[in-house]
Order: structure tokens, then sequence, then C-alpha cells
């Protein structure tokens, strides 16, 4: 079994954006969250808050800056996780 991610375009570009700097603390917390999620997405901690129905908000925390990753197993495929946002949670600004 191999799991792999479907970014919708505007989660891809944001990823990339921050893929930019690899070495930006931000960049090292989303990615730690996408791997853990590549590795288990039934963990408990991926599935604390459910942001509307059968998508899971990941909450990444940064110093000060509040980010989430909103995602979903695909309906069609056990091995594809969807990913539709990631990006400052609600009430933050971009960094």
């Amino acid at each position: 079994m191999t799991r792999r991610f479907a970014f919708e375009p505007t989660a891809r570009e944001t990823y990339l954006a921050l893929r930019k700097d690899c070495e930006s603390v931000l960049y090292l917390a989303v990615k730690a969250v996408l791997s853990e999620l590549l590795e288990n997405p039934g963990s408990r901690r991926l599935r604390q808050a459910r942001y509307r129905p059968d998508t899971w908000a990941v909450p990444v925390r940064c110093g000060d800056v509040r980010w989430l990753v909103l995602w979903r197993p695909s309906d069609d495929n056990p091995d594809l996780i969807e990913v539709h946002y990631v990006g400052p949670a609600p009430g933050e600004s971009a960094t």
C-alpha cells in the first residue's frame, strides 16, 4: 500500500511556496503533519476536528502562527488522501 496526496490547486501552490524555503520552521511543521498523514491517516490526532462532513482539520502551530491542513480520504481510492487546504487558520493571516 502506497498512500499519496491529491492536492487541490490552491493547496498545492501554498505548499510549494512554503517548500521553497525548506528550512522554514512553518514548512517543517506542515511537512511533519503531511508525513504523519501519509503514515497514519486514522490517527486520533489527525482526526480531532471535523471541519465539515468527512473533512478533517489538522492544526499546524509554529510559534504564534496557526495554520490548518484540511483533508479527507478519497471516496474512490483508499490510498489517496485529498488535501483541500493548506494555509492560515480562520482569523489568522498568511506569514
